[in-house]
């Protein structure tokens, strides 16, 4: 057992009892888009597989594979490191009050260096702000590229937008407006993520 293993058994979820409302398409009944979409989906996630929001996506193929390849692209395919990413989707799934979102992300997390102490300090639900991001979890940020990642995403969260200052302070340290398109975009797929969820009271599974 590494020490990822070790910190999540500490860790108390709070969605995994979730009666889900709408799992989705049974795979008996999915029509040949469905099936092809399922089937990409299981390829790419050989260890969730049908998890989180994918159930209820794959009801219609036209949302499934389009939300599946941005996903990738918003999970994989940017500058940030996976720290810095999980670190985003963690605030995203806080403010969205995602629990499963935010249970599904506490172990991809602690895989990739974020500690619990960090974890714990998110503001969650209607204590999420700026203001208490600030206060709680940037103390724990490594260094002030992380700081400005996690006050821009923040702020967006918090406001839909930033602020001037927050622009041009996240610019100076990040270097260019691609990250901001980055940080932008993980937030606006796990919103999209969070809000299925939320709907469809689909549970996480267990650490």
């Amino acid at each position: 057992m590494n020490s990822a293993d070790r910190e999540s058994d500490y860790y108390k979820q709070t969605s995994h009892t979730f009666i889900p409302r709408y799992n989705g398409p049974d795979k008996s009944q999915m029509d040949d888009s469905q099936t092809e979409i399922y089937n990409s989906i299981i390829a790419s996630r050989p260890r969730t597989g049908i998890s989180g929001p994918f159930g209820p996506w794959l009801s219609i193929p036209k949302i499934a594979g389009p939300a599946q390849q941005l996903g990738q692209a918003c999970r994989y395919g940017t500058s940030l490191s996976f720290r810095e990413s999980e670190l985003v989707i963690l605030l995203t799934g806080a403010k969205h009050k995602s629990h499963t979102e935010f249970d599904i992300h506490v172990g991809e997390a602690l895989k990739a260096g974020i500690t619990m102490q960090l974890i714990e300090s998110i503001p969650r639900d209607d204590k999420f702000s700026t203001k208490t991001v600030q206060q709680n979890v940037v103390p724990f940020c490594d260094n002030d590229r992380e700081t400005q990642i996690v006050l821009f995403a923040a702020e967006i969260l918090e406001t839909s937008t930033v602020s001037g200052d927050r622009y041009s302070a996240a610019k100076n340290i990040l270097e260019n407006d691609r990250v901001l398109v980055e940080i932008t975009s993980i937030i606006g797929y796990y919103t999209f993520c969070a809000y299925t969820l939320n709907v469809f009271q689909i549970p996480s599974k267990k650490l």
